[in-house]
């Protein structure tokens, strides 16, 4: 390939041509968990050339792109953000994840480990316009009051919640030179609460926390999939996965780009009055929003399982964006997504992360859910039912006119439809997760999107996984019954947070013998996002008999949380290869490479 080299004046020429080409559009950075102001770089590839320049805590004007990009934001301390820039983009806030979490988040989130009933209400007090921190700020909730301090940061600690307590209080912040600011309808929650508070601008006086499984009046959730109608159904787990038993892999995307009405990204808006973008983590948006449509005083099986839904439906909306400026707005309209976090539904989120849901060989599905889904309407319980097909009857979720059939759904009978009937019952998830019921929450998401693989139409969709498995070797010499060797891999996480909770299985196959096992050496493996060496070593059995074997390599999701691969994890990954041990018989002379040994 010939080289072409350009000298600095015909450089800078081209560079001003391509900048001229687009109109100009407003680019801030922040932190995504503080919202504090950030200095970063921006860069894409253009025609003409690949731009740079800085970004900080206050929108700027700089040189938009000819046509829609590819970019990347970067600032010291921080994950890289990949996001899609449109050159018809107004106004964009990049929110950046801090590769340490906050002081404070760290030492309440202990603190509430070592007391799950404990509860605090703490955050940041900030200017909309530019991030910059509000000192002395009060802050009254629930009988209490605090001060913002120099950071803007304030803390709150609280009377427990009651059990079932869904006791809603009201927020008042008030500082000077800026409008007092209400917040109604906060739930009170065990643990950690994370507030992100904006003043300034046009933030609305007062305003009320919308949580959709408690107050949802819309169809809101919705997949626009009507006529989508597939078949096929997810077979029952095994210890070893084989095939289809393990979740395809589907990457998701890096980035969500969220409508927001103001530059903090704390003021939710319905699609048609969203007036800026807001771009973040995949996430950190499910970090964010499942707090807002599920109760986060609710089990984890359910939180887990609710996180899978809203995961889905987000990417789902990246891949069929609703304008092009945004992919999803931040309200009911489409999925409540404010600057809220919960332990709960934070811990809920670092579970599962990257998972999200597909039908054959589709991307990731619009999951819908609402509040209840049983098919039956009460008329005295005063809730919107807006099911056009109640057809299933009572004790049944579903709406066979929209494609989704009806499904036995024990914990909903009696309950009042309260939804539109489609995919996961949100109040459904909480009761299959609570004692005496105590389901998994892939039971949970299987029982509501594919029927545990026996459905039909929409309801067929199965989890993905965002791990992979590569390069397997296994590091041995002769070997005979009751050897241990050690096995390596390459292991690859797509998701955009680590998945700390896997478990590297293996097994030896051979026809006629069946699988052996090690459960004894499965390994507990944290992945961070990349790609990265794994290993664990494998014992083989006493008694094994000669000949060669298969090695079948496994990452599994410690669903049940006790550090073993179980018929409850949820199989990640798989790798399989033929020929790669061989057993010699004791006093034999087979090495493990298939070659014999000398005299």
């Amino acid at each position: 390939m010939g080289r072409m080299i350009f000298r600095g004046g015909l450089v800078t020429a081209l560079w001003l041509l391509a900048a001229g080409s687009g109109s100009a559009l407003e680019l801030a950075a922040r932190d995504a968990r503080t919202g504090a102001p950030l200095d970063a770089s921006v860069e894409f590839a253009d025609p003409g050339g690949v731009r740079r320049f800085d970004v900080h805590g206050r929108l700027a004007e700089v040189a938009s792109p000819s046509r829609q990009v590819q970019a990347t934001a970067r600032a010291a301390g921080y994950r890289d953000l990949g996001f899609t820039l449109d050159p018809a983009t107004a106004g964009m806030t990049l929110l950046l994840d801090p590769l340490v979490e906050p002081e404070a988040v760290a030492r309440l989130s202990a603190q509430a480990a070592r007391d799950p009933a404990a509860r605090w209400l703490h955050g940041w007090v900030r200017r909309s316009d530019d991030g910059a921190a509000v000192a002395g700020a009060r802050i009254d909730f629930e009988g209490r009051v605090a001060y913002s301090d120099a950071e803007g940061h304030f803390e709150l600690a609280l009377v427990a919640c009651g059990p079932g307590d869904l006791t809603r209080s009201r927020l008042r912040v008030q500082a000077t030179g800026f409008a007092e600011q209400v917040r109604d309808g906060l739930v009170c929650t065990p643990g950690v609460q994370t507030r992100l508070l904006a003043l300034g601008g046009e933030a609305p006086g007062l305003s009320r926390e919308v949580i959709g499984a408690m107050d949802r009046r819309d169809s809101a959730v919705t997949g626009d999939a009507a006529g989508e109608v597939l078949t096929g159904a997810l077979p029952a787990r095994a210890r070893m996965p084989i095939g289809p038993l393990v979740a395809p892999t589907l990457l998701p995307p890096a980035s969500i780009r969220v409508g927001y009405s103001n530059a903090a990204c704390t003021d939710i808006c319905c699609t048609g009055s969203c007036t800026h973008t807001c771009t973040y983590s995949l996430e950190t948006y499910v970090a964010r929003g499942l707090g807002d449509e599920w109760i986060s005083g609710w089990n984890q099986a359910s939180l887990r399982a609710g996180s899978i839904a809203y995961r889905s439906y987000g990417a789902w909306r990246v891949a069929n964006p609703i304008r092009p400026t945004f992919d999803i707005c931040s309200s009911a309209c489409c999925q409540v997504n404010d600057p809220d976090t919960y332990t709960s539904t934070t811990n809920a989120v670092a579970r599962t992360p990257g998972i999200m849901l597909m039908r054959a060989a589709s991307g990731p599905i619009s999951s819908e859910y609402s509040a209840e889904n049983n098919s039956w309407d009460d008329p005295d319980d005063g809730l919107n039912c807006s099911n056009s097909d109640l057809s299933c009857g009572n004790g049944f979720v579903g709406s066979p006119a929209t494609g989704w059939s009806c499904l036995a759904d024990a914990v909903a009978a009696g309950r009042g439809c309260f939804g539109h009937g489609r995919g996961m019952s949100q109040w459904g998830t909480k009761r299959w997760g609570d004692a005496p019921n105590g389901k998994s929450w892939p039971w949970i998401v299987d029982h509501y999107y594919n029927a545990s693989g026996a459905g039909s139409g929409l309801r067929t969709a199965v989890m993905t996984s965002p791990v992979s498995l590569a390069s397997i070797q296994a590091h041995l010499a002769a070997l005979l019954p009751g050897a241990t060797f050690q096995i390596q891999a390459q292991a690859t996480n797509a998701a955009g947070a680590a998945h700390a909770h896997l478990l590297m299985g293996a097994s030896l196959y051979r026809s006629g013998v069946g699988y052996i096992d090690d459960g004894a050496n499965d390994a507990p493996i944290s992945l961070a996002p990349g790609t990265h060496a794994v290993t664990r070593d494998f014992q083989v059995p006493p008694g094994t008999p000669a000949g060669s074997y298969a090695l079948w390599v496994s990452l599994y999701l410690d669903v049940d949380e006790n550090g073993s691969i179980s018929a409850t994890d949820l199989p990640l990954a798989l790798e399989t290869v033929p020929g790669a041990v061989t057993i010699q018989v004791p006093g034999g002379a087979i090495f493990a490479d298939g070659f014999e040994g000398g005299p």
